[in-house]
C-alpha cells in the first residue's frame, strides 16, 4: 500500500510512515521514487503502538473526594498499581517530569479517630485518545512532594492563601461579635 493509505490506517501523518520506511520500523520498498508498505508489517506496528502506549498521567485539581486537593489523571490499571504498591507516577503535560506518590490520607470517626488512605476518586471511563485504556482519577499524597518542587511550591501557595482567608474570615467574626455586644450593651 501506498503512504497515503498506511498512514491512514495507522491514524499517523504520512511524513511519519515516510520516516518509518527510511528506519526499517515497518517493511517497505521503494519503487519509481515511492514507497511501499506492506500491510502485514504495518498492522504489526499499529498492534505494538496500541500495546505500547499509555494515556500520560496529568494533573487535576477536579476531585470529588471532600478534602482531597488534587489528583492525577492516567490509565487506571497503571495508576491502580502505583496506588497499591506505593510506587510514585511520573507526570506529563505541565509538570512534566516531577514524581508524585498516590494516596490520600483522612481522618475517620468511626469507632473512634481512625485514618483511611483513599486512592481512587473517580473512574472516567475509556479514552477516546487511547482505545482501551480506561482513564481514572486517583489522589495524590501532598505530604509526600518532594520529588515534586513546583507542585510543592504550588501548593504551599495554596495553603498561604487559605490561612489568608480564614484570618480575614475570622477578624470580620470577630468585629461583628464586638458590634453585636456593643449594640446589646446599649440596648440594655
Amino acid at each position: 500500500m501506498n503512504t497515503t493509505a498506511a498512514a491512514a490506517q495507522a491514524n499517523v501523518t504520512v511524513a511519519t510512515i515516510r520516516a518509518w520506511c527510511r528506519r526499517g520500523v515497518v517493511t517497505a520498498v521503494k519503487l519509481a521514487g515511492r514507497w511501499i508498505v506492506e500491510a502485514r508489517s504495518l498492522a504489526h506496528r499499529i498492534a505494538l503502538g496500541k500495546a505500547t502506549m499509555n494515556p500520560p498521567i496529568t494533573l487535576t485539581a477536579k476531585v470529588s473526594t471532600p478534602g482531597a486537593s488534587i489528583a492525577v489523571l492516567g490509565d487506571a490499571d497503571q495508576l491502580k498499581a502505583a496506588f497499591e504498591t506505593g510506587a510514585p507516577v511520573t507526570l506529563d503535560g505541565k509538570h512534566a517530569g516531577e514524581v508524585v506518590y498516590l494516596g490520600h490520607v483522612r481522618q475517620t470517626y468511626d469507632d473512634g479517630i481512625g485514618r483511611e488512605r483513599i486512592g481512587l476518586d473517580r473512574t472516567l471511563g475509556e479514552s477516546p485518545k487511547f482505545p482501551g485504556h480506561t482513564i481514572a482519577a486517583y489522589l495524590v499524597d501532598m505530604t509526600r512532594l518532594d520529588g515534586a518542587p513546583r507542585l510543592a511550591e504550588l501548593h504551599r501557595k495554596a495553603q498561604a492563601a487559605a490561612a489568608g482567608n480564614a484570618a480575614r474570615v475570622s477578624e470580620r467574626v470577630e468585629r461583628e461579635d464586638d458590634r453585636l455586644d456593643n449594640l446589646a450593651e446599649d440596648g440594655a
